[in-house]
C-alpha cells in the first residue's frame, strides 16, 4: 500500500470511529460524500484492502510487452525493413512477422530508440512570392468573359468584366 492509499485509509478510518465527519473526509480526499459512504462500507466488509483500486499492479491493455519493444527495435534496424516509413513498416509487421501495433504506440518505440521515419521530402515550406505593386491605376487588368442566355431569347451572348489588380 502506498502512501496515497494510506493517508486515504487513516480519514477512512476515521470517519469510521466518528473521529472526522463525512463533509471533512469528502473535502480533503476531493470525493463526494456518498463515494466516502461507500469507501466506509466496504472498508467494514472487507478490511483495509478496499482502498486500493482493483487494477493496481496491472499493466494497461494496450501495454507492449519489452521482448516485443526489442524485437520491433530490431527488425527495424535490419536490412530487410530499414528503408521503410513507419506506416509501411507496422503494415510489414502484421502481414510478415504477425505483430499487431497501433501507430502511435510503434511512433513512440522507435522515437524512444532514436529512429525516426522515412519521410517524402515535399516543397511545403515554400509559398509563392507576392508580385510587385503596380504604380499606375490600369497597369494590370484582369479580364474574364462569360457566354451565357442573357436575355432568354436562346442566343448566347457573352459579358466581359475587367478588374484592376493595381493592388
Amino acid at each position: 500500500m502506498g502512501d496515497k492509499e494510506t493517508g486515504r485509509l487513516t480519514l477512512i478510518k476515521g470517519a469510521i470511529d466518528g473521529v472526522y465527519t463525512v463533509g471533512y473526509v469528502a473535502k480533503r480526499l476531493s470525493i463526494s460524500t456518498r463515494r466516502v459512504k461507500t469507501l466506509k462500507k466496504a472498508v467494514r466488509e472487507h478490511g483495509d484492502g478496499a482502498v486500493i483500486h482493483g487494477n493496481s499492479g496491472r499493466h494497461p491493455k494496450n501495454y507492449t510487452d519489452d521482448e516485443i519493444r526489442k524485437r520491433i527495435i530490431l527488425l527495424k534496424k535490419s536490412d530487410a525493413y530499414f528503408d521503410t516509413n513507419f506506416t509501411c513498416f507496422r503494415e510489414l509487421l502484421f502481414g510478415y512477422e504477425n505483430i499487431k501495433i497501433g501507430y502511435s504506440a510503434l511512433w513512440k518505440i522507435l522515437n524512444n530508440a532514436g529512429i525516426v521515419s522515412k519521410k517524402t521530402h515535399s516543397n511545403r515550406g515554400k509559398k509563392f512570392k507576392r508580385r510587385k505593386r503596380r504604380s499606375q491605376f490600369g497597369g494590370l487588368l484582369q479580364a474574364d468573359a462569360t457566354p451565357f442566355d442573357w436575355f432568354g431569347n436562346g442566343v448566347r451572348q457573352a459579358l466581359h468584366g475587367f478588374i484592376d489588380q493595381q493592388f
